[in-house]
């Protein structure tokens, strides 16, 4: 479940830089306006020279057609190279689904889809029809043709937001005002944070917990409705969204960034040239550290984070003060890492973890590491596990217990269907734990089985989760590294005894992995992504490949309150494993 890729494309590229007709077309305030053909607003002018400024208008308008063009065709290659890689995007299916597929298929055949259809900046008053998986609003412009998303708005809400740029049939917006607002979800009385609403990372503070609950929900439906490609028979209903016990101060990692002043980039003041500017040395600098502003590409500052851990609130503005301190020592802008950390196992007592899994507000004694090689302690149940504070370790702790939980009764009740005791079946059943990383469900249900294998492409990751087998005392794990090609060569298990746990990047698993695995055929399959749309698709693929699986239950799991983020637990089984 690391960062980055997905089912939906990558952010759009920066627009092309506009053309000096097409400012001074959009020059001066950026009002309110009705939403149709605003873009295309600017005609023809005359004045006292006639048809002479007449033809200068012409070619001008001539050349920006020429430009508006070049740039549809651009977006256009841009976009089929990344649909061949990454798949639609899920708005993609918003905006068939409020526009219509009949609308959207004329939008597409007459080359409209790229158009510039708002000019930056422009502000629109919208009524908001739906959230999509990002948690912004969705609504269609006047014309019924175009789709806006606005952050921190809700169904129901009629607003004005201002356009921030172009995307394929749909626009980027921000938030100007709520005229009229969704007195039946809407709390901002819940907030708890003063950068919400300009800062991207939250998207849900002004709802309460059972609503987010709702709405991750029926991004879990929504993903397996249209990435699976799957009869809807056979997928059962998803089951609600499994909670974090803390919704506040849960996350044990934080990676505020920054872009070098000004002043110190290369070129400036002799820096990283011939001789260094003694006095731009000696300046000291003020620049903003946080993450960035809604809409924009710049850094807002950040002097607190409420959904981080105190520990790491503490930490946060020392760190900030080093980074300024040193800032000639940089080349570049860079990340910085907070990550919260047991100062020993016996940081917290057996019953002081189970009051914190509950919620109870009891805060273990921690630390913050910020050397990405540094080692970071973790404990979850009674397996203690340690790992490189840069590498990937689930980042709320708080819900880990109930995860696990699930986890694990979901692999007992799949034996109990076979007719045999799930304490009988533990002496001879067998896990494979792929892209197992430091060993977190390796370790933690290597009772349940004879015998657990680990298997990573990773060998720093294959290292920990060694020496985390050894820190706990369990002899019947071993882990392996594997290679992209034959990920499962080294595992021996018989296929009617074999539990296969699946935990991959947020983009997927591959063609050839689900093959390997249907190769493999264990009886059970559980899978656990960061990213339900791409956990769909791969499932929708394993059961094409493997009529012989079926789904037993899917569900979310909330690691990230009040954020758009859903973990997606989906259970496999062999239909055959019965008679074996």
């Amino acid at each position: 479940m690391s960062a980055s890729s997905s089912p939906s494309l990558p952010p759009a590229k920066r627009a092309r830089s506009k053309s000096p007709v097409h400012e001074e077309a959009d020059a001066g305030p950026a009002g309110l306006v009705s939403q149709a053909g605003d873009a295309a607003a600017a005609g023809p002018s005359t004045n006292a020279n006639g048809s002479a400024r007449a033809k200068d208008d012409g070619g001008a308008d001539k050349q920006h057609r020429k430009e508006e063009a070049r740039r549809a065709r651009n977006k256009r290659k841009d976009y089929q190279r990344t649909l061949s890689k990454s798949g639609r995007e899920p708005i993609e299916f918003d905006i068939e689904e409020l526009l219509g597929r009949r609308k959207v298929t004329d939008i597409l055949s007459e080359g409209r889809e790229f158009e510039s259809k708002f000019p930056r900046d422009q502000e629109v008053e919208l009524v908001i029809e739906r959230l999509n998986s990002h948690g912004d609003g969705l609504a269609k412009n006047v014309d019924g043709d175009w789709v806006i998303a606005v952050p921190n708005t809700l169904p129901g809400e009629r607003v004005v937001a201002q356009v921030t740029s172009n995307e394929r049939m749909w626009s980027r917006a921000k938030l100007v005002k709520i005229i009229e607002g969704n007195s039946e979800k809407r709390r901002d009385d819940l907030v708890g944070c003063k950068y919400f609403g300009s800062c991207g990372g939250c998207q849900y503070q002004m709802l309460t917990y059972e609503e987010q609950l709702r709405i991750k929900q029926g991004v879990v439906e929504r993903a397996f409705k249209h990435y699976s490609e799957l009869d809807p028979s056979l997928v059962p209903e998803v089951l609600p969204t499994m909670p974090s016990p803390k919704q506040y101060n849960y996350r044990t990692k934080l990676t505020p960034h920054f872009n070098l002043p000004f002043e110190l980039r290369r070129g400036r003041h002799g820096r990283h040239g011939d001789g260094v500017n003694a006095k731009a040395a000696d300046q000291k600098f003020d620049f903003p550290i946080g993450f960035d502003s809604i809409g924009t590409k710049r850094v807002m500052d950040i002097e607190e984070c409420p959904i981080a851990t105190v520990t790491i609130n503490r930490a946060l503005p020392v760190e900030k003060q080093r980074v300024k301190d040193t800032i000639h020592t940089y080349k570049n802008g860079a990340t910085i890492l907070l990550r919260d950390s047991l100062k020993s196992y016996e940081s917290v007592a057996e019953d002081t973890l189970v009051q914190l899994d509950a919620g109870e507000g009891i805060e273990p004694d921690t630390e913050v590491v910020t050397n990405h090689k540094a080692t970071v302690k973790e404990r979850v149940w009674k397996t203690k596990f340690e790992s490189p504070a840069g590498t990937f370790f689930q980042n709320n702790r708080s819900i880990l217990p109930s995860l696990l939980d699930y986890v694990r009764e979901q692999i007992v009740a799949s034996r109990s269907r076979n007719g045999e005791p799930a304490e009988a079946v533990a002496a001879h059943s067998y896990l494979v734990d792929a892209y197992c990383g430091s060993g977190l469900f390796s370790l933690c249900l290597a009772s349940l089985f004879k015998e657990v294998s680990g298997v990573e492409i990773s060998s720093e990751s294959i290292k920990y989760a060694k020496k985390n087998a050894d820190l706990n005392g369990i002899a019947n794990a071993k882990f392996l590294a594997g290679n992209a090609e034959d990920i499962f060569g080294r595992i021996d298990y018989p296929p009617e005894r074999t539990t296969v746990i699946i935990d991959p990047p947020r983009r997927g698993c591959d063609e050839a992995f689900i093959e390997q695995l249907v190769k493999l055929g264990p009886s059970d399959i559980v899978y656990v992504s960061c990213n339900v749309h791409t956990q769909a698709r791969d499932v929708g693929q394993l059961l094409r490949k493997a009529p012989e699986y079926e789904i037993l239950s899917v569900r979310g799991a909330d690691l990230f309150p009040q954020t758009h983020h859903v973990e997606g637990v989906c259970v496999l089984r062999k239909k055959t494993a019965a008679s074996a």
